[in-house]
């Protein structure tokens, strides 16, 4: 090889040679700023994106259960800026009594996500639904953002199962999640007045299941003098379950 061929090679692995060490500090620098999961993708949201729910609304007297069954729909109708200046899109949820009937518009709900919280407002009243990071047994106070008796610092919801597969059946199918959290209430329940709240939130789906229960136990009529409590004898109370079976964007 000629003086003129050596020289063009040597300059050939130098260049190469500069292309690859910039290429390496490169991909190392993009790792490092990728940053922690937040968990923000537990609740997605865009403009059209829609959820079905079957619900079951159950009151109970004198340990006799009467259940209302229906779907639920909520649909993301607009993005908007609130009066905060802050991200926030419009979900409006509708009602129909089964799958072939119509949807009727029911109420409308606001939801502002953000890298630190999701919160959801309803009748004027906004309470904070997750808090980001997603980390297990972290907790929080719902009602930080509203005028309910809960002092700033209460810690009212936490997170349990974080990352753990779920799941659910309802009319017969079952629906199945890979990656899941769940919020459970931090409220004191007894024997005689247990309250049950749970929500499961799937990544990149949204909410899929959601369930509040409220029962009081108690002592059935006729029941001897002195009775207290007969196990497993609901008094009075009611439930309400939510499962998530269809998701998408209109």
């Amino acid at each position: 090889m000629n003086r003129w061929g050596k020289l063009f090679t040597s300059k050939y692995l130098y260049f190469a040679s500069v292309g690859l060490l910039a290429f390496a500090v490169d991909a190392c620098k993009n790792e490092s700023e990728a940053g922690p999961d937040l968990g923000t993708d537990y609740y997605p949201v865009a403009v059209k994106d829609f959820h079905i729910y079957d619900v079951v609304d159950s009151t109970w007297q004198e340990n006799v259960g009467t259940a209302r069954k229906y779907q639920l729909r909520e649909r993301v109708e607009e993005a908007f800026t609130d009066a905060a200046g802050q991200q926030a899109y419009r979900i409006v949820r509708s009602k129909r009594a089964n799958a072939a009937a119509n949807w009727l518009d029911d109420s409308t709900i606001v939801v502002n996500p953000s890298q630190q919280t999701l919160l959801l407002t309803t009748q004027n009243r906004r309470t904070v639904e997750l808090v980001f990071p997603v980390r297990s047994n972290r907790a929080w106070n719902l009602n930080a953002y509203n005028s309910l008796s809960d002092t700033i610092t209460a810690e009212t919801r936490r997170y349990a199962e974080v990352g753990a597969p779920f799941k659910i059946n309802s009319n017969g199918k079952t629906y199945s999640y890979p990656t899941t959290v769940t919020t459970t209430a931090d409220d004191t329940e007894n024997k005689f007045y247990p309250t049950v709240y749970r929500r499961v939130f799937a990544k990149s789906v949204g909410l899929v299941y959601r369930v509040a229960r409220r029962y009081n136990y108690g002592c059935p009529p006729g029941a001897p003098a002195g009775c207290a409590k007969v196990d497993g004898y609901i008094k009075s109370g009611y439930s309400r379950t939510e499962v998530l079976v269809e998701s998408g964007r209109m």
